[in-house]
């Protein structure tokens, strides 16, 4: 298919070697040049007028060239604010544990979360620091939102941590609101159960959770959750308190180990 330029091309071709005919045959009689040159005429005309119209359309020509320009740069701005997300994302997230750091009484080393046990997917992750940063075995692990879980294993780049959804993690906790004890375990839904509750006891829906401080690991008054549901087992002298981490553990990024 011939585009509009080819065309112009081949009209004004027709248009010069018919006039060069008319020119210089001698056996080509005046009114017959006369009449040749008459039809020649017609295309020469328009020849003109097309030439006439591209000419008037230059300009267009080059704003839409502008525009693709133009459209060329508002993508590549468009990218560049897509790759630059999630740097300001992580800045906004080591700001808030910055600031977290410094509102609680407690020595803490920040850490990366850099993977999780492939053996344990769902209830450990990998940190990007050891014993050369000053982590140690059986030190608590926290977030920013709450606690997280422990140090179980130390090399001397990462180290291994046992999150509290894990059925073999044990954290002595009580209820904030009035005291309540319990003993907080995992479980492998992602959430927790805060177990030996006394049937008495006062448990609500929407109750928060912190840890007692009982042991040596983890201090005391760190939330851990908020209870989502109440139970009582058959056959047994206590209730039970389904607990949803004050932190999602599938989107832990960034954590702080006690020192």
């Amino acid at each position: 298919m011939r585009t509009p330029k080819r065309n112009i091309l081949a009209i004004l071709a027709i248009a010069v070697i018919t006039a060069v005919l008319v020119s210089n045959s001698k056996k080509v009689t005046n009114s017959s040049r006369t009449n040749i040159s008459d039809m020649s005429s017609a295309p020469l005309k328009a020849s003109r007028g097309i030439l006439s119209a591209v000419e008037r359309m230059v300009p267009f020509a080059g704003f839409r060239s502008e525009i693709r320009r133009l459209n060329g740069e508002v993508e590549a701005l468009k990218r560049r604010i897509e790759e630059s997300k999630p740097v300001a994302d992580e800045n906004e997230r080591l700001k808030e544990i910055l600031g977290f750091k410094r509102s609680i009484p407690l020595s803490t080393i920040p850490a990366e979360v850099i993977g999780r046990d492939p053996s344990n997917w769902s209830n450990s992750i990998i940190i990007a620091k050891g014993l050369s940063a000053g982590i140690r075995p059986n030190s608590a692990v926290l977030s920013t939102k709450g606690l997280v879980g422990r140090v179980l294993e130390v090399g001397r780049g990462s180290s291994k941590i046992l999150l509290i959804t894990d059925p073999n993690s044990k954290v002595g906790v009580v209820i904030q609101r009035n005291r309540q004890g319990g003993m907080l375990v995992g479980r492998p839904d992602g959430k927790c159960r805060m177990v030996y509750i006394a049937l008495d006891s006062d448990v609500n829906k929407g109750d928060k959770v912190i840890t007692a401080g009982l042991g040596s690991i983890f201090p005391r008054g760190i939330l851990v959750g908020e209870v989502v549901a109440v139970g009582k087992e058959p056959g047994r002298l206590y209730k039970y308190a389904v607990i949803k981490p004050a932190q999602e553990m599938s989107k832990l990024e960034e954590v702080l180990c006690i020192r």
